[in-house]
């Protein structure tokens, strides 16, 4: 059976989206994904479904909505092999080993239309962008919080909606993922 995980934007971050993780996983659970788990408290969730990834985004995305009334919200949805693809292709793999709390992997809900990484480029600031597929990687070199890259600017330059992990985050829920198959 697959293992997928779930990604969750705007989940209990800046007072946004409260949601109880354990609440979250029995919901899950109750719905008939197996083998669930959640990780930290900003919505990721790991499990296995027979299901194909569209029906198990729209059974997410409607637990938040009907049983939590969380309407504002994105769901994300990846494979292990997705997951396990995006980190391999990391362009930034010197922000990996040096500053990894500082290097995001953007899941984007689908492929950004033509002319997105251009827009991208047209950005002017510390941090590295890349574009590939379905995600973007951005190494915020110089840290967080002094960037003026907006989630605004990435969104309207994307044109998608999309939720972030930063790199330890996305190996952990990897290794959350490969452990299902065990």
């Amino acid at each position: 059976m697959p293992a997928y995980i779930a990604l969750l934007r705007a989940i209990n971050v800046g007072g946004t989206g409260k949601l109880k993780m354990s609440e979250l996983k029995a919901a899950c659970e109750a719905a008939g994904l197996r083998r669930v788990s959640t990780y930290i408290a900003s919505g990721n969730i790991v499990f296995e479904s027979a299901k194909p990834a569209s029906a198990v985004q729209g059974l997410v995305s409607g637990l938040l909505r009907e049983r939590f009334g969380l309407t504002e919200n994105h769901t994300v949805i990846r494979t292990e092999d997705a997951l396990a693809r995006a980190i391999a292709r990391n362009p930034f793999a010197d922000a990996a080993k040096e500053r990894p709390h500082l290097l995001l992997l953007v899941f984007l809900e689908g492929v950004p239309p033509a002319g997105a990484a251009e827009a991208l480029a047209r950005y002017e600031g510390p941090e590295r962008l890349r574009l590939d597929r379905d995600q973007l990687y951005i190494d915020y070199r110089e840290g967080v919080a002094r960037s003026k890259l907006t989630p605004a600017f990435v969104g309207k330059a994307l044109k998608l909606q999309g939720t972030a992990r930063n790199w330890n985050t996305s190996n952990t829920l990897l290794g959350m993922a490969r452990a299902l198959a065990c």
